[in-house]
């Protein structure tokens, strides 16, 4: 499998589904960090996008705080989700379900945009929005840094610059992943000129939780509950990095409530967490029995394997700086509680069954059977 960057970010993450997060998360949110009430009246929100990937985290978190939420999208994906919320149809695309015209005569405190993957539409919005919010807040993603192999990158680190071209896709989901951190630093841009002091960007990195179900998030438990003889790479001490989605979901909110400013690196865990720590965590989860077997170096066949890139080559991507978003509120919830909600919401769906080849990532049996005897 090659070497991809974009790869090693986002194959971690969580392409929530909407369906996927009702089994789950309400009593999973009762058991994470609690954020104080909020002060004063509740905030205005719209989201754009909500029914896929973050969107609904950032809805129930907005939700059970006493906000007024809004949805702008489609009305395609999961339109079954929050019954009781207002909805606004329209898409980014300017000649395609009416566009944007569905905004124009609404005023919000805060917009969340949680599909911004393309410079001319986030443009378009931000312009539009402008006079009638008094936030705009994107999330981004630690995509955006230039230099992977810097350590210990705080929000100051320098970004990628936009490609020449690159595909834009109808349903705006994430493509192209070698244009995909340029896009973003150039979307970041826009909403910053646009906005000045009342943009908010978030950077996540590998989002993890119930709702995972692209098949990374769900793949350690799942190899490690078929049990057997498991091959990891490495010897387990490098470092990795993920950020729960509910974890995400709450910070966005509270950001848009404290009117924080700027760029903030949405990273977790509070401490440093290995791959070692990361596979035993995942095996309690799912009360695994299996053998792990930490081959020492890098198969090129391991190299897409998620949450385990080689440090050596890409140490930025598990050392990201959050210290700036922890100062501002970013809390955590216990890793087990993120694994736990990602296993629940996975066997959920589909039993103890994981298509590995589907999923599109790690090992085949054979191949895993042949770097284990080799």
């Amino acid at each position: 499998m090659p070497l991809d960057r974009r790869r090693f970010l986002q194959r971690g993450a969580a392409l929530l589904g909407a369906a996927a997060l009702a089994p789950v998360l309400a009593p999973a949110r009762a058991a994470g960090p609690t954020l104080a009430v909020p002060v004063g009246r509740p905030l205005r929100i719209l989201v754009l996008g909500g029914t896929r990937y973050l969107g609904p985290a950032v809805v129930e978190s907005a939700l059970s705080r006493g906000h007024a939420v809004t949805l702008f999208n489609r009305g395609k994906t999961a339109p079954h989700l929050f019954p009781g919320v207002t909805r606004l149809r329209g898409n980014r695309y300017p000649d395609r379900d009416g566009g944007l015209s569905a905004l124009q005569g609404g005023r919000w405190d805060l917009v969340i945009d949680l599909c911004a993957y393309y410079p001319r539409l986030v443009e378009a919005s931000a312009r539009l929005l402008a006079e009638r919010t008094g936030r705009y807040l994107m999330v981004s993603s630690i995509s955006v840094y230039r230099d992977l192999k810097r350590e210990h990158s705080d929000e100051t680190a320098p970004v990628l610059p936009l490609a020449e071209t690159f595909e834009e896709l109808p349903d705006l989901y994430e493509n192209d992943w070698k244009t995909y951190g340029g896009r973003k630093a150039a979307n970041e841009a826009i909403v910053q000129r646009v906005f000045g002091e009342r943009a908010t960007i978030l950077r996540p990195c590998s989002i993890c939780g119930g709702g995972n179900n692209d098949g990374s998030g769900a793949y350690w438990p799942a190899r490690l509950h078929r049990g057997g003889r498991v091959l990891l790479p490495g010897d387990g001490s490098d470092p990795t990095q993920l950020i729960d989605v509910r974890d995400l979901a709450d910070f966005a909110v509270l950001a848009g409530e404290r009117g924080l400013a700027g760029a903030y690196n949405v990273v977790g865990p509070a401490e440093r967490l290995t791959t070692r720590d990361y596979i035993a965590a995942a095996g309690r989860v799912v009360g695994s029995r299996a053998e792990v077997v930490w081959k020492g170096d890098f198969p090129r066949e391991m190299f897409g394997l998620p949450l385990v890139p080689p440090y050596s080559a890409v140490p930025g991507f598990a050392t990201m700086s959050n210290a700036r978003a922890r100062a501002a509120g970013l809390r955590f919830r216990p890793l087990e509680d993120t694994l736990r909600s990602n296993w629940l919401d996975h066997r959920a769906q589909r039993g103890d069954a994981f298509d590995f080849a589907a999923a599109g990532i790690g090992l085949s049996a054979e191949q895993e059977a042949a770097l284990l005897s080799g």
